[in-house]
């Protein structure tokens, strides 16, 4: 199993929502950002993304998607002297899931949404990403990819019974594409994970520690895995992901047990065993150090605020 797969497997998608915008020019939309993965799908038409991270407006046109993690502020407009919004004026004007507004003239027309993920879930994918993916048209798309697109733009346009249920899966598809897409981009800098399974010579080794968390790997067993020598290996990993396999290892067990802990009511014990840990003591000692407190303490607190529980997970090393 891949790690992609691995962590859409459980995710949890806990709010979505979209709109279909019709801005005609002179029209501008600036966001101060939230924590919610925010997307944009240009229909038809064109306009211009800014950032605060990246102040050189991208041009975007119809086909062009963008997805934003995180709280970052960022603009959307057809041209630089054109008055700006803030996005909650342009929401006031919401007629159930349609926006118009602007000045009168040339249209674009674009599907804005955002959905919310829990903070467990998104963590080892928010690690490994940039806080923007622009993913533009004329770059290779799957046909699947396409559709998702397609059918975002359809269900936005004319909603129909069950909708928030189809947005909501259509957007899980849309973030797993997205990452995908991302992943094959061979000019982009990849890290951890992400940056392991787009390498040839890492791949296998990844996919065998996703695939079977129980067994007791070592550093040989993966190296055959990828065809290397102990050493060799080693030192590619680490260059490659940016920390020891066998450190990798532990951050994914931990990751799934933690998961574990959360969905049910299995001892302690009866997880350790099934993330690999023979002994109680040694899983307890390596879901601290991850995590920063005891598997117990952990399930205890699953119950407090969960701004609390975010601090918590935000402060452990799956977030490094």
């Amino acid at each position: 199993m891949d790690p992609l797969s691995d962590i859409f497997s459980s995710m949890r998608v806990k709010t979505a929502k979209f709109t279909a915008v019709d801005a005609t020019a002179p029209w501008g939309i600036a966001s101060s950002g939230d924590p919610s993965i925010k997307f944009i799908l240009v229909v038809r038409g064109s306009g211009m993304l800014r950032t605060q991270e990246h102040p050189d407006a991208v041009a975007l046109r119809a086909g062009d998607v963008f997805i934003m993690f995180g709280p970052e502020p960022y603009e959307v407009y057809d041209h630089e002297s054109s008055p700006m919004v803030d996005c909650f004026g342009v929401d006031s004007t919401r007629i159930q899931n349609r926006i118009e507004f602007g000045g009168g003239g040339a249209t674009t027309t674009f599907v804005s949404g955002y959905f919310e993920v829990d903070s467990l879930d998104a963590q080892p994918l928010l690690s490994v990403l940039p806080k923007l993916i622009l993913l533009k048209s004329e770059h290779n798309r799957t046909r699947s990819f396409q559709s998702v697109l397609e059918l975002l733009a359809a269900e936005a346009d004319a909603p129909g019974l069950g909708s928030d249920a189809v947005v909501r899966r259509l957007f899980e598809l849309l973030f797993v594409h997205a990452v995908r897409a991302f992943a094959d981009q061979l000019s982009t800098p990849k890290k951890g994970w992400l940056a392991a399974v787009s390498d040839k010579g890492l791949a296998a080794a990844v996919e065998a520690i996703h695939g079977d968390l129980k067994t007791a790997w070592t550093v040989e067993m993966l190296a055959r895995k990828s065809g290397m020598s102990r050493s060799a290996f080693a030192a590619r990993f680490k260059e490659v992901v940016g920390q020891a396999p066998l450190a990798y290892l532990t951050e994914w067990r931990i990751f799934q047990s933690a998961r574990l802990i959360e969905s049910g009511d299995e001892k302690v014990a009866a997880i350790s065993r099934s993330v690999g840990y023979l002994s109680e003591a040694a899983f307890t000692k390596a879901f601290r150090k991850v995590m920063g407190i005891a598997p117990s303490e952990y399930r205890k607190r699953l119950s407090m605020d969960l701004g609390s529980r975010d601090a918590m997970i935000a402060k452990s090393s799956l977030a490094a």
